[in-house]
């Protein structure tokens, strides 16, 4: 690539986190590289060398190459003199030009502001190796000037925390603590990525530990605001079972529960409710019934503001409302209210398991192995009642045939299917069987079948 730019005629440099995941000896998925050439030069000489060219960004300085050998994908961008962002937009206002030192020099930390040129030679003006060698997160010139610039940063700043395990400059979150309010302006897409960038990273603890600088800056809930009512109850317990309070819990369970974003934000949110709905028994015990159905509601308005995608705001919301349920389990269970289970979570289930493993977790040591062998049999449970126990393949089609229609079909074969579940029915029923057990149960049939129409 390099040589092309120079036939060319212009200047072509590694950038940004290809270089810093060099300087660390990890792996990196970007491979950013920073010119003095013009969008639209680049196009014209890399198209005729049989390079594949998408103007991704070009307006923004921004084209994306595809290797003709590799089929790997880089992003190439013009020398920015400044980048600014305008209040709720996710498109930077950007001016061109100037030297790969100043393009460096406006990025947003000293570590992503480093270049390798065509020589292999580091180009560093920020000091970004010794922050490297020191592990700490630090701005190239004043913070309060990056942040006014683009206040994303200040997300930015906690998920390389997170994701590279290193400390913030004091400077630097004194910033942060000053202008997160700007935050506000950001766009939710923006947000969105940053917070689950965090989240994700492959160190649980990395993850909550940044969760709690952000707390303890005012930043989480620049952007969480709905985690007020986890924090009204800051230091108070949560029971017998519990080794601290609701936050230092989510803290855990975050920790716990594997990269996953879902998972991650399930484990965030899970127990967001838990000030809401806080009661005192009269032993002095606290409880707090309903916590998961509050807290379903208070995910669907994060999901809904950060617009998560319409899937992933139902699972969350699927995983926060259940979340109780295989914590709760007992061997009493009828296999109905495990298919009841199974078809409540659908295909989050066991995402749901690994919820509760990680809740569990964060336990009383005497409270742990109880659950968790209770939750091995929930498990094993489930697996085999998703393996067996089929109906008919027509008796959709002979519930038709007699005038029910859908959402009543779908209501009594699943009545059928929990009847098969709990010996009512045996394994894999003929229809005679099916209709048989119908008639003697058919006024809990009409019942349930006048609900599922509703």
């Amino acid at each position: 690539m390099f040589d092309i730019f120079e036939k060319a005629g212009h200047s072509l440099f590694l950038v940004g986190g290809a270089v810093r995941d060099r300087m660390l000896e990890i792996p990196s998925g970007d491979m950013d590289y920073a010119t003095d050439a013009s969008p639209g030069d680049v196009i014209d000489f890399l198209s005729e060398t049989g390079i594949k060219v998408i103007p991704t960004g070009v307006r923004y300085g921004t084209i994306t190459v595809i290797s003709p050998e590799t089929h790997e994908k880089a992003e190439i961008t013009t020398f920015r003199s400044s980048e600014i962002y305008r209040r709720g937009s996710r498109f930077p206002t950007v001016e061109f030009g100037g030297t790969i030192q100043k393009d460096l020099k406006r990025r947003d930390f000293t570590i992503n502001a480093m270049a390798i040129d065509s020589k292999g030679e580091l180009i560093d003006p920020c000091g970004g190796m010794k922050d490297l060698e020191n592990k700490l997160i630090d701005t190239p010139g004043d913070p309060d000037s990056a942040f006014l610039d683009d206040p994303l940063r200040i997300l930015r700043a906690y998920r390389f925390a997170a994701k590279l395990g290193f400390t913030i400059a004091e400077r630097v979150r004194h910033s942060a603590r000053n202008f997160s309010p700007e935050l506000a302006t950001i766009s939710a897409e923006r947000k969105y990525k940053e917070i689950t960038g965090l989240l994700v990273v492959g160190n649980g603890e990395r993850a909550a530990e940044a969760l709690s600088m952000m707390k303890y800056d005012g930043v989480l809930l620049k952007v969480l605001p709905e985690l007020e009512h986890l924090f009204v109850i800051d230091g108070l317990k949560q029971g017998k079972y519990h080794t601290g309070d609701a936050w230092h819990h989510t803290l855990d369970v975050v920790a716990k529960v594997p990269p996953v974003t879902l998972l991650r934000w399930a484990a965030l949110l899970h127990d967001s409710a838990k000030g809401l709905v806080r009661k005192i028994d009269d032993a002095g015990e606290p409880h707090f019934h309903g916590h998961e159905v509050q807290g379903e509601k208070i995910a669907n308005s994060v999901a809904e503001r950060l617009r998560f995608s319409r899937a992933d705001k139902r699972a969350l919301g699927v995983l926060v409302r259940n979340h109780m349920r295989p914590v709760l389990y007992r061997s009493e269970w009828k296999n109905s209210s495990v298919r009841r289970l199974i078809r409540d979570v659908g295909d989050q289930l066991e995402n749901l398991f690994l919820l509760a493993e990680a809740d569990i977790k964060t336990h009383n040591p005497e409270y742990i192995s109880r659950y968790l062998e209770s939750l091995r049999e929930l498990r094993n449970r489930s697996a085999e009642q998703i393996r067996g126990r089929i109906l008919p393949a027509d008796m959709g089609q002979n519930l038709q045939a007699m005038g029910f229609e859908g959402p009543v079909i779908g209501t009594i074969l699943r009545m059928l299917e929990d009847m098969t579940a709990d010996g009512i029915l045996p394994e894999n029923p003929t229809v005679d069987q099916c209709f048989s057990a119908l008639w003697d149960n058919q006024s809990k049939m009409l019942n349930e079948s006048e609900l599922g129409s509703n």
